[in-house]
């Protein structure tokens, strides 16, 4: 593993590089560049990280309108990788040649990834422990020996990535439901990879009400008395989301803003996505309502798509999972309404009871409306109980009831809008 070859690896040439990064291209998933040609291909940043058997080469490139990040393994012919268990029904690892070296995706074989993870943040694991736990076309995330979760980008874009800047950002202000971050790496104005503490046991919100729900649909009855009463946990989850939102205006700051801007935002957002919704007389009033609050209020930098599906259950309690709602947003992101976070929520408990009840009678002969709104509308009591408990969170939301009712509902109207088919 960390013998030298020679003299180490030929330098490859541009046309080499530039044909490997096509051949990469062409096995993403989603980026939908399967007749890319070389030529399409401008090379950006070429860096060995490691000389050697098995070697490491970092590539940055433009490709079309992307900027695409390939970190390749290098072996001589008959050194057979050790390609990821999860990964063998996905696209070939083996990319090309590089004069007498093999080319390959390093991050499909245990080797070369935890060599990766040493080369680039000085931290050791076994290879044998290295799994796959997320790949998409933005990234590839591995779980290294359950200690860590090492994420490399293979989209880039210049300047801080708002996810890491996020995550490091409440770390430094002593926010600790997240997954702690290690070591970012970084190269010039690029992040390239992201390497946190991995939280092997937990699960995520939507899983565990998911099975809260089920549990209802099954037995019958108020939720309260089901076996898998979710509750006490909407309200420890609501008590986290406010440490996050009181965290947050620490990391970044709160600004004031003007609830006229809100009011027209989401207005402009059913119109666009659900423009029937407009003409509703509940939905009328409703922006009505909105738009008589008090002109100002406060927003601080928000998750932005605050779901369920992004938050996570361990042992010591809630974590937030997962910031790469704004990835596709510039690093000094828009700052809204925390409710608007809160409304997320809300709408996620009424879209998980609807799907277990799709689930369960998909053709609504069971009638399980009224046990989904009564598992929904006890949940969100529990998680704005539990948030608008929090010491400090006053500070951050427009003061009353009313008002709060009326931003809340306003964007999970925006919310449930951007749902909408």
């Amino acid at each position: 593993m960390t013998s030298d070859v020679g003299s180490g690896p030929m330098e490859p040439s541009d046309q080499e590089l530039a044909a490997l990064v096509a051949a990469y291209a062409a096995t993403r998933p989603g980026w939908n560049h399967a007749d890319v040609a070389a030529g399409d291909v401008r090379l950006v940043h070429v860096e060995h990280l490691r000389r050697g058997d098995p070697g490491l080469l970092d590539v940055v490139a433009e490709l079309g309108d992307r900027l695409v990040h390939v970190v390749l393994g290098l072996r001589r012919p008959h050194d057979e990788p050790r390609w990821l268990p999860e990964a063998d029904d996905a696209a070939p690892g083996v990319l090309g040649t590089l004069g007498d070296l093999v080319a390959f995706d390093a991050m499909r074989d245990i080797d070369t990834a935890a060599l990766l993870l040493e080369v680039v943040a000085g931290q050791s694991a076994e290879a044998r422990l290295v799994r796959l736990l997320h790949l998409d076309q933005q990234a590839v995330t591995l779980a290294m020996e359950e200690r860590l979760a090492f994420t490399v980008f293979n989209e880039l874009a210049p300047g801080p990535r708002p996810s890491t800047e996020v995550v490091m950002a409440l770390d430094e202000v002593g926010f600790n439901h997240l997954a702690a971050p290690v070591a970012a790496w970084r190269s010039g104005s690029w992040d390239l990879g992201f390497i946190q503490e991995h939280l092997a046991a937990a699960s995520t919100g939507w899983a565990l009400a998911l099975t809260s729900v089920r549990d209802l649909y099954a037995s019958g009855g108020p939720p309260e008395l089901a076996g898998g009463d979710f509750g006490a946990e909407a309200h420890r989850l609501g008590t986290m989301t406010a440490r996050l939102h009181l965290a947050m205006e620490r990391a970044f700051g709160r600004r004031q803003a003007k609830v006229s801007s809100w009011a027209d935002a989401v207005e402009q957002e059913v119109q666009a996505r659900a423009p029937r919704r407009l003409g509703r007389p509940e939905v009328q009033a409703l922006l009505a309502e909105l738009r008589v609050l008090p002109s100002a209020a406060e927003s601080i930098r928000t998750h932005g798509d605050y779901h369920l599906g992004r938050v996570w259950r361990a042992e010591q309690g809630w974590y937030v999972g997962d910031f790469s709602a704004g990835e596709d947003t510039a690093a000094d992101a828009p700052f809204r309404s925390p409710l608007a976070d809160v409304a997320d929520m809300m709408w996620s408990f009424g879209h998980v009871a609807a799907s277990a009840a799709a689930e369960r009678d998909p053709t609504g002969r069971d009638g399980l409306r009224e046990l989904a709104e009564a598992w929904e509308q006890r949940n969100r009591r529990a998680f704005l109980a539990g948030y608008m408990g929090v010491a400090g969170i006053a500070g951050l939301v427009p003061p009353g009831r009313d008002a709060v009712r009326v931003l809340v509902g306003a964007f999970e109207l925006e919310r449930s809008s951007r749902a909408t088919p």
